[in-house]
């Protein structure tokens, strides 16, 4: 299982050494990645992806959970109001009530995750807000994914760069 380590850095050449120190302790390109501030150039450093930025995820799980719900209450507005009483479709009619749940559920989840992922595309990632003030300054997070028993030694490794923000 990995970890994921974050570190704020005061700047574009702080985020390089430690950029190059992780490549010494021998943690792979792809798992270090670094956000700043939009315009800022990084240079030859991995940038944070969208998922890693954003809330897409998050919101995305999120989605699944309303749309599950919301097709749960249209399946059982399906089942249990009459034809005569609204304009409902009659595919259902050869088919077993937990079919109809389980389609509407599933349909419902889909949509709304897709719609959710999307909306979650624009908004920062909430698990990084504590950093967003300082990134806006000008700092450089950086996001180290590494197994659990290496964790300390990286905090280690970050730390002997004594880098002051």
């Amino acid at each position: 299982m990995n970890l994921k380590l974050k570190f704020l850095l005061p700047n574009v050449k702080a985020a390089h050494e430690a950029g190059d120190a992780m490549l010494l302790a021998r943690i792979e390109d792809k798992n270090v990645c670094f956000l700043a501030k939009p315009g800022v150039d990084l240079g030859k450093l991995h940038h944070a992806s969208i998922i890693e930025a954003t809330n897409a995820v998050h919101e995305g799980f999120r989605g699944i959970l309303m749309g599950a719900g919301i097709g749960l209450l249209g399946g059982l507005y399906v089942l249990y109001f009459p034809l005569w009483v609204t304009e409902s479709p009659a595919w259902f009619t050869n088919a077993s009530p937990l079919t109809i749940l389980i389609s509407t559920s599933l349909m419902g989840a889909a949509a709304a995750a897709f719609g959710a992922a999307l909306l979650g595309v624009n908004l920062f990632n909430t698990d990084l807000n504590q950093f967003k003030k300082r990134i806006d300054e000008g700092a450089v997070l950086m996001i180290v994914s590494v197994p659990l028993n290496r964790a300390n030694e990286i905090r280690q490794i970050v730390k002997k760069l004594h880098l002051k923000y």
